[in-house]
């Protein structure tokens, strides 16, 4: 059994004194903002080679311009998606391996499965866009991450269509063949930014939520809220879904806790503020 975990706040497993933290962070920001510096440098056009390092390495440009100005700590999702560039590897592990010090520690620290490291799990860039851009590779990865999956339910459920999709994930090595006609997740899988969070959370959420069983108790869980809070207190919100993401992880880590109920989640606290999109801020 495999399980899948990506959220925009990285989860930090140990607690360190504020002025080290603070010391930590500088260094952090100082080390990306030189070595995507020392990489800008390598090309003529610095505009043309920024577009470059954005569409290899997955991450907006103008979020590399920020990180180049120490204005933003990026999280460990983005600190992979940096270095795996930077080295040309497939695998968190090299990444741990070959990275600064400064940054290797925080991905230690910062990692919420260390399982996944420690296995060797490699990810290709394109597999985010794949799963973003095409539905149904999207919820064949999601049912393989969940569980086993037969050729016969993907032929069911998808059709010629979703068989194609198959070869093609088993070509990746997205997918592999753990028996005859049988599939589960396989060594390369998906890092994902925000944007493709919500997308994907989006997706799942329209295709698998069941609102006509949400009155029967124990078959789902939605709630919306929406308050007029301090910044203290939204703060204390964030904190607080950080929290049941860890506790879901651990829970969910353990192996005699893995069954047969395929389960998702899918969280999103923010700010009733309109996203300028042009600008990528908000207002």
């Amino acid at each position: 059994m495999e399980n899948f975990e990506n959220s925009t706040n990285e989860i930090v497993k140990t607690q360190i004194e504020p002025e080290k933290a603070v010391q930590e962070d500088t260094a952090l920001k100082e080390q990306v903002a030189s070595d995507l510096k020392v990489k800008l440098s390598e090309f003529k056009d610095p505009k043309k080679g920024l577009k470059i390092m954005s569409a290899y390495m997955g991450i907006h440009e103008k979020t590399l311009k920020r990180l180049m100005e120490c204005q933003n700590r990026p999280g460990y999702q983005t600190l992979f998606k940096i270095y795996r560039a930077l080295y040309n590897v497939d695998s968190n592990n090299d990444v741990i391996a070959k990275a600064p010090e400064v940054i290797s520690h925080f991905l230690k620290q910062s990692y919420p499965d260390n399982r996944n490291i420690q296995a060797g799990v490699s990810y290709k860039i394109n597999i985010e866009e794949e799963l973003r851009k095409d539905p149904i590779f999207c919820e064949i990865y999601f049912l393989c991450v969940t569980g086993e999956v037969t050729k016969e339910y993907i032929g069911f459920q998808y059709g010629s269509y979703g068989l194609n999709i198959l070869e093609k994930m088993l070509e990746q090595k997205v997918v592999v063949s753990i028996r005859n006609n049988v599939y589960s997740i396989g060594p390369r899988q998906a890092s994902l930014g925000p944007e493709s969070l919500q997308r994907i959370g989006i997706h799942l959420v329209k295709q698998f939520y069941k609102p006509e069983i949400s009155d029967q108790e124990g078959e789902n869980f939605t709630y919306l809220l929406a308050y007029g809070l301090t910044k203290e207190a939204y703060n204390e919100w964030i904190k607080i879904d950080e929290e049941a993401l860890r506790k879901k992880i651990d829970l969910a880590k353990d192996p005699k806790n893995h069954g047969q109920h395929r389960a998702f989640t899918f969280t999103s606290t923010d700010t009733l503020t309109q996203r300028n999109r042009d600008k990528g801020i908000l207002h």
